[in-house]
């Protein structure tokens, strides 16, 4: 979905940009020098004015409004389930675990064993596979190794309590906050 993105975008991008040296060219006539001292507009009129012409527009519009939503709700995060049903469940009843739940208890402990802000646990799909995704933003005068043997604490936390590897962690630290010192890069835990 990505390269198609930046496909488009470059399309877009040059397009415009096309359009817009057509524009300067039409104006100084640097390179051709052939433009026709008026523009008609009879043919455009025309068009305009047919019978067939604002049922294509009305559609053509509709489409593009179609095109344009799916390409939207593409790019939504793609959230995961609430919850699990873990290996205990059986014919007498059903063992969950509240996925929701875990993840903001693994961030409130990420954010009290580690010099972070702004903690927040998520729970997302990934490959089919659910994780929690834990993310923060750095305090500008920490250091990297106790952010580092926090995450690591976390993601093992969260492997303990899901032993067949049915949930993973991932840990993403954010640069801190503008205004709070010089942005650093992000670090991943996984």
């Amino acid at each position: 979905m990505i390269r198609f993105d930046r496909v488009m975008t470059l399309l877009v991008a040059v397009l415009v940009i096309a359009l817009g040296l057509l524009i300067v060219d039409w104006h100084y006539q640097w390179v051709l020098r052939t433009y026709p001292a008026e523009l008609s507009t009879g043919p455009a009129r025309d068009i305009v004015t047919s019978d067939w012409f604002p049922w294509a527009f009305a559609a053509a519009g509709v489409l593009l409004g179609l095109l344009g939503l799916a390409w939207l709700l593409s790019h939504l995060g793609r959230r995961g389930p609430s919850t699990l049903r873990l290996d205990a469940s059986d014919q007498t009843g059903r063992v969950q675990a509240d996925l929701r739940s875990i993840a903001d208890a693994a961030a409130t402990r990420l954010e009290n064993l580690a010099p972070l802000t702004a903690v927040t646990g998520t729970v997302l799909t990934i490959r089919s596979q659910p994780v929690i995704l834990l993310r923060g933003h750095i305090d500008p005068a920490a250091a990297v190794a106790p952010v580092a043997d926090a995450a690591e604490v976390c993601a093992r936390d969260v492997a303990a309590a899901f032993p067949d590897d049915s949930i993973t962690c991932r840990v993403l630290i954010d640069p801190p906050r503008r205004g709070r010192g010089r942005q650093q890069s992000h670090m991943r835990v996984q």
